[in-house]
Parts: structure tokens; sequence; C-alpha cells
């Protein structure tokens, strides 16, 4: 089978409480709601959609996200290196955990890992265009 996709729709991601994932990525983070339902919310995030989904009986309200599972690692927004100590410290003053502004060891891009209620993990990633990448 050879896939014939178009590029991707959507990431779905579950969340132990719907109502607080709603506000933490339309309020806090600014991102668009598209559509709200009772089992999930579709939201807009820089041209990805992202579907939350919430209060589903196999997921307790104590279940929380590990990166170290097989599985989701983490999420990352690309974004411009000039910015990110201003991205730093608008999450700061919003009280969104993060690891401030780091770089990786192997690229030496910058980037600003975050997470949502749950502990998703998020990064906002200044990826370069150096030939030698």
């Amino acid at each position: 089978m050879k896939l014939n996709a178009n590029g991707l729709s959507h990431l779905g991601l579950r969340v132990t409480n719907l109502a607080r994932a709603r506000r933490f990525y339309v309020d806090t983070l600014g991102c668009q709601l598209v559509r709200e339902t009772d089992g999930g919310v579709l939201i807009n995030v820089y041209g990805t959609l992202i579907a939350l989904y919430g209060d589903d009986s196999y997921a307790s309200s104590d279940d929380h996200f590990d990166p170290f599972r097989v599985g989701l690692d983490h999420l990352a927004l690309a974004v411009d290196t000039s910015i990110l100590e201003d991205l730093k410290r608008d999450l700061d003053a919003a009280g969104v955990r993060n690891n401030g502004v780091e770089e990786d060891l192997e690229t030496h891009d910058k980037y600003i890992s975050f997470y949502d209620p749950d502990g998703i993990a998020w990064e906002l990633y200044s990826v370069t265009t150096r030939p030698d990448v």
C-alpha cells in the first residue's frame, strides 16, 4: 500500500478536564476555537487542528501525561528565535509551567518546553536553516 495523504488533518488529545483544557488553549495560549460539542473541543493551533477530548469513562481525573510511554512525546510549534524571551515572559505571566529558553544539544537551536494542565509537553522551537543541520 502506498499512503496517498494530503497532509495532517488533526491531532487528538485526551484531557482529564475539558473545560480547564479549553480555557488553557483558548484563553491562555490564544488558540482559535473552531467548534465545541459535549464531548470535545476543536481548536486551531496556528494552522493545525487539535481536537481535545475529555471526561471519558476510561480516563480518570488523576491520570497524567507521560512522555516516556509509547506514543506522543511532545508537540512543537515553530517560532522565530527573536521572540523566545518574550514568549518565556508571557508563559511566566500566565502561570504556565515551562523550562525557560534552552538549547538543543544536537542542533544548537533554541526552544522553550512548556506543559498544559494535564502535563502534555509542548515546545516553542526555533528551527535554523543552517546547511550543516
